[in-house]
């Protein structure tokens, strides 16, 4: 199927996980942008997101709005011990980390929109 634009890009899938909270549980929301009904307006959003570490092996910019996208373990006092939950979002343009009260502006549409059109999959921390 190939529309105008970047119709034949592929954006592949956008996983957002969830951790934290009562019972330490994960959720993780997988789309498949390609296969969404939104796939060019989405797909270029999640493309033109300023990834802090960026699919491609190059550093990318922070957070939008002065967020302070995180990667790898946060320290102490910041993402995660201050949070109720702390969100990683990774799609093929890269990954990034948020603590609840961090996520916010594009990065908490992206989340939100995510949230709304796929199915949460339940799993325990470190079971594949």
């Amino acid at each position: 199927m190939s529309t105008a634009g970047s119709g034949d890009r592929e954006f592949g899938h956008l996983l957002v996980e969830r951790s934290g909270g009562i019972g330490g549980f994960l959720l993780v929301w997988d789309l498949d942008i390609d296969t969404s009904k939104h796939r060019e307006e989405l797909g270029e959003r999640v493309a033109d997101l300023p990834w802090p570490s960026r699919g491609d092996g190059h550093a990318g910019a922070s957070g939008a709005g002065g967020q302070a996208a995180t990667t790898g373990a946060a320290p102490a006092g910041s993402v995660s011990s201050a949070d109720r939950y702390v969100y990683l979002i990774e799609s093929r343009f890269g990954h990034a980390r948020f603590g609840e009260k961090e996520l916010t502006g594009e990065w908490k549409e992206l989340v939100d929109h995510v949230r709304d059109v796929a199915e949460p999959e339940r799993r325990r921390p470190g079971a594949d």
